[in-house]
C-alpha cells in the first residue's frame, strides 16, 4: 500500500482525495478512480514532489483494480514506479511501490512479473535498512514463488524470514508470514501444520486489528476443516470470514468465501443454491480480474454441472477454466483442471479423449514435481488424489487393450521421487561418450546441487543465485541433448524418464544361473510380477524378456482389504513370535501370488514389485501351489522397474572384501551380535570386524566418505529402529549414536551389498506414489545395488543362524537371491536339536560375556519348553531368574516360561512324555521370512 502522505489544505488535489475516499467507503471504486485520476493530473501540472505523484498513482491503481479495470491499474502502478526509480532518496518508497505492483501483477495472474517486482523490492528494502519492509516484500515474493509451484523455494524463503517477522512490532507481518507458510504446508499435503499456522495467523491479524488478514486466515482454516470432512466447523469459519469481508468491502475476500460456501451447498446436494452463489462469486472475480479465483470457481461450476448430469455445460466451464489455468504458469492448477476434464470424457465414454486428457494431466504433475527441490517436500506433496492421472491411465489402457501402456503407467505411479533422486547419483560413464562433455555434465550437476541447497534455504530472494541456477539448468539440458544422440539409455536414466515396454523387458535379460559360480555360462530366467492396487481390485502384471506384451490378471482384492491384512499381520508380529503363517495363508494373498506360478517355472528368479500395503508383507512366504513361493523360486523385491535399472547399473559383481559392524549400545546389548559378527567374518574368510568405539557413527561416516575405502559387503549386526513419525530418522543403533537414513543419503556407497541384520530395518512409511521412506531407499540412493533388510523385529538366534548359511552360499558363488532362498529354507527346516547344538557352540564362544551367555541360555530354555523337556526348561528358567544378567524384558519372559513349565509338571499334563527334539524350531515365517532382498538379484 502507498505510504500515508501529509495532505496539505492548500494542495489543489486535496478535495479530490477526500471525495475519492468517500466513494471507496461507499463501495463506488469507479467514481473513486475518476477522482484519483483528476488528482494525478493536478499534481502533474504543478510538478509536485515525485513521492506525491507516485502515491497518487498507487491509490489510482488500487481503485481501478477494485473497479475491475486490471490493465489500467497495472499501467498506473508502473508509472508510479517510474517516478521513483531514479531518485536515490526515494528508495524505500520505490520498494513499497514495487511491492504493491507485484501484488497487483499476482492478482492478475502475471506471476513471473510479480516475482521480479517483489524480488527487487526485497533488495531495495534491505539496502534501505527497513526490516519490516523486507519482511513484507519477502513474504509476498514467497507467495509469487508458491503460486508457480516452486514450493521448496517458497518454504525456504518463509523459514528464513519468520524469525524477523516475529521480531517486528507489527503483528500483521507475522500473520502474513504464518498464513503463507500454512498455505505451503497445505499444498505439500500436510494439513495438520497448515491448520495450526492458519489459526496462529488469524490470532496475529486480530492482534494487529487487520480485519482483512483475519478474514483470510479464518477462510483458510475453514478450507482445511472442509478437506478434513469437518463441514459444519468449516461453514462457521467461512461465514465468519464472509461477515468480516462484507463489513470492510473486501470484494475478493467475499468472492472466496462465497465460493467455499457454495461448495458446501453442493456437497449437501443443494445444487440450485450452490450455482447461484458460485455465479455471484464469479461475477466479482471476473470484474476484478482475479484469474486464479476464476479458475477455481469455473472448476466448481464444472463439477456442479457434472453432478447434475449436464456434461456439455460441465465441459464448457472446465475448458474455459483450463484456458485460464494455462496462462497462470501453475502446474498444480493445470493438473486439477485436466483431471476434471478427463472425468467428463470418461462419463461421455469417450475413452480415447479421456486418455489424452489424463496424459496431459500426468505431464503437468511431472512439472509440479520438478519444481520441488527438497526430497521431503516432493514426497509429502503426493496424495492419492494427486495420483488420479497415472492410476486412471492404468485402467484406461487396459480398457483400450493396451497392456504394455497399462504396465508402464502402473510403474510410473510409484517410486517417482526415488527415481528422480537416483537419476542424480553416480552412474558409470557410458562408452563412446566424449570425456569433455561428461566432465562438463558432472561439473554442472555439482553446481546445480549446491545452488539447489541455497534455494531450499531461502536463496530464492537472491536474484543472482536464481539466475545462475536457471542458466546451469539450461546448460545441463543442452549437454544431455548432445549426449542423447550417442548414449540414449544413459540420458534417459539421467532424466529419470519413465521406462517404456522395451526398457522394462530389457531389464529381464537372462543372467548367470543361481546354481553355478560367478562367471558361469549357464543362464537364469528372470520374471517380473508387478502389482497395482486400486479401491476396487488389484492388477497383477507378468513380464518376461521374450514376451510381446505383459500378461495381466485382475484379482478381486481391494486396497482396504490389503491394508486390513497388513495391519492384522503387524499386530500379530508385535505380540508374538508365531502366528504369521496363518495371515500369509489368507486366500486373498494366495490368489494374488497364484499368477506368479503360471509365469515362472521353478528355479526362475522372480522380481516382485509390490504396491501399497503389499510392501509390508513377506510375499516370498505366501503359499503358491501349496508351498511358500521362496521354495520354488529365488525372490527379490524392487520399488519399481524404473528403480531396478539403477540397481542393475550399479552392479559391482565383486565380493572380495567385507566389513562387519557389531556395536550395539551398552544399554541395549544383543547377545548374538558379537557371535554373529565373528561367524560371518569366518564364513567370508576372516574379514574385518568393527566393534565398540571403532564402529561409531562418526567413524563410519568418515570412512565411507573416503573414495575407494568402501568394502564390497557391509554387514551390520546391531539394533535397527524405524521411526514412524520421521522415517528419515530411522537407522542403525551404534555405540556412538544412531546412523540414520538421512546420514546414509549423504554417502556414496561403492559396495555390492549392505546387510542390515537388525530389527525393522526394511520397514518404510508407505506414502501415496509408493515413496517408501526409510533405510531401504536411503541405501539404494547412496549407491548400493542390493540391500538385505528386515520387515519386523527379528529373533536374534534365528537371525544369527540364517546369516551364517546365507554367507556360506554367497561365498560358494550363489547369487544373492539364491543364497537367501537357501538360507531361509535351511533355517525353516532346523529342528530343536539342531538349534540346541548351535546354542551350545555359542555358549562356548561367549563364555567371557555373562549377559550374552544368559540370553543364549534363555533361548535354550524356551527351546526345551517347546520340545516338552519341562524339567530341564524349568531348571534353566529358575537359574536365569535368580541370576543378575537378564534385563527386565528378558526376566519377565523367563518368569513366564518358568510358570508354564512348572504348571505342566504340577498338573501332570504331558509331563511324562519324552521330549521331542525333532520338532522344527523355526517353522513359522516369523523366524525365517523377515529378511527381504531389495534391488539387484545377482
Amino acid at each position: 500500500m502507498p505510504r500515508r502522505l501529509r495532505v496539505r489544505t492548500g494542495d489543489p488535489w486535496t478535495p479530490n482525495l477526500a471525495r475519492a475516499r468517500r466513494r471507496l467507503a461507499r463501495g463506488r471504486p469507479q467514481d473513486a478512480a475518476r477522482e484519483y485520476r483528476q488528482a494525478c493530473r493536478l499534481a502533474d501540472g504543478r510538478r509536485a514532489d515525485p513521492l506525491v505523484r507516485s502515491a497518487l498513482r498507487q491509490w489510482l491503481g488500487l481503485a481501478l483494480l477494485k473497479a475491475g479495470r486490471g490493465q489500467e491499474a497495472l499501467r498506473a502502478l508502473v508509472q508510479a514506479c517510474e517516478l521513483l526509480g531514479h531518485d536515490p532518496g526515494a528508495a524505500e518508497q520505490y520498494a513499497s511501490t514495487l511491492d504493491t505492483l507485484g501484488l497487483m501483477q499476482r492478482d492478475l495472474g502475471q506471476l513471473r512479473a510479480a516475482e521480479e517486482s517483489h524480488r527487487k523490492a526485497v533488495d531495495l528494502f534491505r539496502r534501505a535498512g527497513s526490516r519490516e519492509g523486507t519482511v513484507r516484500a519477502a513474504v509476498n515474493l514467497a507467495v509469487a514463488v508458491k503460486d508457480q509451484g516452486r514450493l521448496t523455494e517458497a518454504r525456504g524463503l518463509l523459514a528464513g524470514i519468520e524469525p524477523a517477522a516475529r521480531d517486528c512490532t507489527d503483528p500483521a507481518l507475522l500473520g502474513h508470514t504464518l498464513l503463507t507458510l500454512g498455505l505451503v504446508h497445505e499444498l505439500l499435503n500436510e494439513p495438520a501444520p497448515a491448520e495450526r499456522l492458519a489459526r496462529q495467523a488469524a490470532e496475529a491479524y486480530r492482534a494487529a486489528g487487520d480485519r482483512e488478514g483475519e478474514a483470510a486466515a479464518t477462510h483458510n482454516v475453514g478450507r482445511l476443516l472442509d478437506t478434513g470432512g469437518r463441514h459444519r466447523e468449516a461453514m462457521e469459519c467461512f461465514t465468519t470470514s464472509l461477515t468480516i469481508n462484507l463489513e470492510i468491502g473486501a470484494e475478493l475476500g467475499v468472492s472466496d468465501d462465497l465460493g467455499a460456501i457454495a461448495s458446501l451447498f453442493q456437497l449437501a446436494r443443494q445444487y440450485d443454491e450452490a450455482r447461484r452463489v458460485h455465479e455471484r462469486a464469479l461475477d466479482i472475480q471476473r470484474g476484478a480480474g482475479y484469474r486464479r479465483a476464476v479458475v477455481a470457481t469455473l472448476c466448481d461450476l464444472g463439477v456442479l454441472a457434472r453432478d447434475q448430469d449436464d456434461l456439455p455445460l460441465a465441459r464448457h466451464h472446465l475448458q474455459e477454466a483450463l484456458r485460464e489455468a494455462e496462462t497462470l504458469a501453475d502446474p498444480h492448477t493445470v493438473y486439477q483442471t485436466r483431471v476434471l476434464l478427463a472425468e467428463i470424457s470418461m462419463l461421455e465414454e469417450d475413452y480415447a479423449q479421456a486418455r489424452v486428457a489424463y496424459l496431459a494431466a500426468a505431464e503437468a504433475m511431472g512439472d509440479a514435481r520438478g519444481a520441488l527441490l527438497d526430497e521431503a517436500d516432493a514426497v509429502t506433496y503426493f496424495s492419492e488424489s494427486r495420483l488420479d492421472a497415472p492410476g486412471m491411465l492404468v485402467r484406461l489402457s487396459l480398457h483400450l487393450g493396451d497392456r504394455a501402456g497399462a504396465l508402464e503407467w502402473a510403474d510410473a505411479a510409484r517410486g517417482q521421487e526415488l527415481v528422480r533422486r537416483l537419476a542424480w547419483t553416480a552412474l558409470a560413464a557410458p562408452p563412446g561418450a566424449p570425456a569433455t562433455i561428461l566432465a562438463e555434465e558432472a561439473e554442472t550437476r555439482r553446481l546445480l546441487s549446491a545452488q539447489e541447497a541455497g534455494l531450499r534455504s531461502g536463496g530464492s530472494a537472491d536474484a543472482a543465485l536464481l539466475t545462475a541456477y536457471r542458466q546451469n539448468l539450461s546448460r545441463l539440458h543442452q549437454l544431455e541433448n548432445q549426449l542423447a544422440e550417442l548414449t540414449p539409455e544413459y540420458v534417459s536414466m539421467r532424466r529419470g524418464e519413465r521406462l517404456g515396454w522395451n526398457g522394462i523387458t530389457a531389464l529381464l535379460t537372462p543372467g548367470p544361473s543361481q546354481d553355478g559360480p560367478e562367471g558361469t555360462e549357464a543362464m537364469a530366467r528372470l520374471v517380473l510380477a508387478e502389482y497395482h492396487v486400486t479401491d476396487h481390485e488389484t492388477y497383477v502384471f507378468g513380464v518376461t524378456a521374450d514376451a510381446p506384451e505383459p500378461q495381466v490378471v485382475t484379482v478381486d482384492v481391494t486396497r482396504a482389504e490389503l491394508r486390513e491384512l497388513a495391519g492384522a499381520a503387524g499386530d500379530t508380529l508385535a505380540r508374538d513370535r508365531a502366528g504369521l503363517g496363518a495371515h500369509l495363508a489368507d486366500e486373498r494373498l494366495v490368489r494374488l501370488l497364484a499368477p506368479v506360478a503360471e509365469w515362472a517355472e521353478p528355479g526362475d528368479v522372480v522380481y516382485l514389485v509390490p504396491h501399497d500395503s503389499l510392501h509390508l508383507l513377506p510375499l516370498q512366504a505366501v503359499l503358491v501351489e501349496g508351498v511358500p513361493l521362496i521354495e520354488r523360486n529365488p525372490v527379490v523385491f524392487v520399488p519399481s522397474a524404473s528403480v531396478l535399472r539403477y540397481c542393475q547399473a550399479k552392479r559391482k559383481a565383486r565380493r572380495a572384501s567385507a566389513l562387519i559392524v557389531a556395536a550395539p549400545p551398552e544399554e541395549h546389548p544383543l547377545a548374538f551380535a558379537r557371535e554373529q559378527a565373528l561367524a560371518v567374518s569366518q564364513t567370508l574368510g576372516g574379514q574385518e570386524v568393527l566393534a565398540a568405539g571403532d564402529a561409531s557413527r562418526e567413524s563410519l561416516l568418515a570412512r565411507f566418505a573416503e573414495p575407494g575405502q568402501a568394502p564390497d559387503i557391509v554387514h551390520f549386526a546391531t539394533h535397527g529402529v524405524f521411526d514412524r513419525e520421521d522415517p528419515m530418522r530411522s537407522g542403525i543403533e551404534l555405540a556412538g549414536g544412531r546412523l540414520t537414513a538421512a546420514d546414509i543419503l549423504g554417502l556414496r556407497l561403492d559396495v555390492d551389498l549392505v546387510t542390515l541384520a537388525a530389527c525393522e530395518t526394511g520397514m518404510s512409511q508407505s506414502r501415496p506414489g509408493d515413496e517408501l521412506i526409510g533405510l531401504t531407499r536411503a541405501l539404494l540412493y547412496a549407491g548400493a545395488p542390493s540391500a538385505l533388510v528386515a520387515l519386523w523385529r527379528v529373533d536374534e538366534l534365528s537371525t544369527s543362524m540364517l546369516f551364517g548359511e546365507f554367507y556360506a552360499a554367497l561365498r560358494a558363488g550363489s547369487p544373492k537371491a539364491e543364497a537367501l532362498r537357501r538360507a531361509q529354507l535351511w533355517l525353516r527346516d532346523r529342528t530343536i536339536a539342531d538349534v540346541l547344538d548351535y546354542a551350545r557352540g555359542a555358549c562356548l564362544r561367549l563364555a567371557g560375556d555373562p549377559r550374552a551367555l544368559a540370553a543364549v541360555r534363555l533361548e535354550e530354555a524356551r527351546l526345551r519348553l517347546a520340545a516338552g523337556d519341562y524339567s530341564a526348561a524349568a531348571s534353566l528358567f529358575r537359574d536365569l531368574v535368580a541370576g543378575p544378567d537378564l534385563n527386565e524384558e528378558q526376566r519377565q519372559g523367563a518368569e513366564v516360561g518358568m510358570l508354564q513349565a512348572t504348571l505342566v509338571m504340577d498338573t501332570g499334563t504331558d509331563a511324562g512324555a519324552a521330549p521331542d527334539l525333532g520338532v522344527p524350531a523355526f517353522a513359522d515365517p516369523y523366524h525365517w521370512a523377515p529378511f527381504t532382498l531389495i534391488g539387484d538379484w545377482l
